[in-house]
């Protein structure tokens, strides 16, 4: 389940970035690379991350999976820089997607949870310092960076997500809590 919810989040912020963000004339090239950069890494580590756990024995396919998944998302984030910045998005998901499969696969079970949530909170923290940068240069150009002024949106999108991977990981625990309380009433029955 969490790892379906790490999958969607990746998918939806790329999307809403996509059609709300207009083409990127960023005044400072370096924060204009940073950005399709970080967004193409942490996405590219949640995809891959969760198709290595979905796919534990198969390195390569969880690979080529995570890959292509992750080609598509940053596809939507670099084409609002340009084609350099597509190119830099692109490489860094490849890289980001291919590590992501690699830990997937090697995460024992009982880490496996911890792992969904450090990678979603490490991939919210980066969309959400990237919409400050792109708000404070469109500031500093004197015009709205959001369509229809949707920055509240990812703000909302933000704490909705942070409030659902909590929650997921309660309920997860007491789960995992419960199974074990029963199997310890078997053993001790037997």
């Amino acid at each position: 389940m969490l790892g379906f919810i790490s999958l969607l989040m990746v998918i939806v912020f790329s999307i809403c970035f996509y059609l709300n963000y207009d083409k990127m004339e960023m005044r400072n090239p370096d924060t204009a690379k940073c950005i399709p950069m970080l967004l193409g890494m942490t996405g590219g580590l949640a995809v891959g991350l969760v198709l290595g756990i979905w796919f534990p024995e198969m390195l390569a396919v969880s690979t080529i999976l995570s890959i292509l998944a992750s080609t598509g998302t940053t596809w939507l984030i670099g084409t609002k820089f340009g084609v350099n910045y597509r190119i830099e998005a692109q490489a860094s998901s490849l890289m980001g997607a291919v590590m992501g499969a690699m830990l997937g696969v090697m995460l024992g079970a009982d880490e496996v949870t911890l792992m969904l949530i450090a990678f979603d909170i490490i991939y919210l923290l980066s969309f959400f310092s990237i919409t400050k940068i792109l708000e404070k240069e469109a500031q500093a150009a004197n015009q709205p960076s959001l369509k229809n002024g949707l920055l509240s949106f990812f703000y909302i999108a933000f704490l909705l997500s942070i409030c659902l991977i909590g929650t997921i990981d309660i309920v997860q625990t007491n789960s995992f809590i419960h199974m074990e309380k029963q199997e310890t009433i078997h053993h001790h029955g037997d």
